[in-house]
């Protein structure tokens, strides 16, 4: 059972222990900043080093801990729901009102294809809407940062073992998702060094993105993310309109790394032929 409920108080998620514990009053950078500061430290701890909060039970807090930073509607999801991430990252070129007109097309074109199963007006049954993050503001030009293992020319690369900005700044909505918010067995168990090696490949999230590949092509990429955050060796391309299928296989407990006998592979694998608009 969980813990938490919908409009939980400051006080009541793991995150907010964190941020307690480490806020900087003085820091130089904006709320904002120290907040992506946190969240990517955050997810860099792991599984057993975020563990860690979930037992704190304080309700005292420092007066410059900001209580604030997850809104009211994050508060309602976070850990909760789903391990399945649809982000977009290709908003066209910087300063090229035509070329971003024309992403906005083909990001439209592929939502319909992969999430309304080509209705325009169809009902989303996929995804929990909560977890699509395709704001420009956030997602666009400029707001990810310029990481060169993230994306080159709109397209994401996928590097192995990067933590890819975007994610970071998805994550910022949703910091508990890695672990969800129930008292499950793994809280209470110690890792021999061999279970932790293992750990480090073992699927967390599911990150689908809609990259510039995905936006003209109809090739959705799909990310196995490990509890740290990291991008895992084996990514797939798959068909605009298996998307469901493919979030359906990973509630069923389906990895990607079920698609290769090679689980360490840096590989970027393609599950059809064709082209990426074809029904199949």
């Amino acid at each position: 059972m969980s813990r938490y409920r919908d409009g939980s108080a400051f006080g009541e998620l793991p995150f907010d222990h964190f941020i307690a514990a480490e806020w900087d009053p003085s820091s130089t950078l904006s709320k904002h900043g120290q907040k992506r500061a946190l969240v990517e430290k955050w997810i860099r701890l792991g599984r057993y080093g975020r563990n860690e909060y979930f037992e704190r039970f304080d309700d005292v807090f420092p007066p410059h801990a900001p209580h604030d930073l997850l809104s009211d509607a994050d508060r309602d999801v976070d850990g909760h729901i789903s391990r399945t991430l649809w982000i977009r990252t290709w908003f066209g070129h910087k300063a090229d009102k035509a070329s971003q007109e024309a992403a906005d097309a083909a990001y439209k074109k592929l939502f319909i294809r992969a999430m309304l199963d080509d209705d325009e007006n169809g009902r989303n049954d996929c995804m929990d809407p909560e977890f699509i993050y395709d704001k420009p503001e956030e997602f666009g030009i400029g707001t990810t940062g310029d990481n060169p293992a993230d994306i080159a020319d709109g397209i994401a690369l996928g590097t192995p073992r990067s933590v890819p900005s975007y994610l970071v700044n998805a994550l910022m909505h949703c910091p508990d998702q890695f672990d969800g918010d129930g008292d499950r067995d793994w809280r209470h168990q110690t890792l021999s060094e061999a279970e932790a090696e293992e750990l480090e490949k073992h699927q967390s999230l599911l990150v689908i993105v809609a990259d510039r590949k995905a936006c003209e092509e109809g090739w959705v990429l799909h990310l196995a993310i490990n509890h740290r955050g990291e991008i895992l060796p084996l990514r797939i391309r798959d068909k605009a309109s298996l998307v469901f299928q493919s979030v359906a296989n990973w509630l069923d407990g389906q990895t990607l790394t079920e698609n290769t006998l090679n689980t360490d592979e840096d590989k970027e694998l393609y599950m059809r032929e064709g082209n990426g608009w074809d029904w199949d």
